[in-house]
């Protein structure tokens, strides 16, 4: 539990609803930490803009916290 890397739980939790049942399913098994639920998107900065990677010039994809309330308006 000592890395701080992101990595994905499991293909079968790939679904929001499945990954808090989860997170809550671990937190009554035992000790737990930092668990969150992330998204695979797009990087962007305090404008909104999308990060560029300066090589390819495309945007960087990385992991950002899910917010059930974008979900819901898109």
């Amino acid at each position: 539990m000592s890395s701080d890397k992101v990595k994905q739980l499991s293909h079968f939790f790939d679904a929001p609803q499945y990954a808090q049942q989860f997170i809550d399913l671990a937190r009554k098994a035992g000790n737990c930490r930092d668990l969150r639920i992330r998204a695979k998107c797009v990087v962007t900065d305090a404008k909104g803009k999308p990060v560029l990677n300066p090589k390819t010039k495309m945007p960087k994809i990385g992991w950002t916290e899910y917010r059930p309330d974008d979900a819901k308006a898109a």
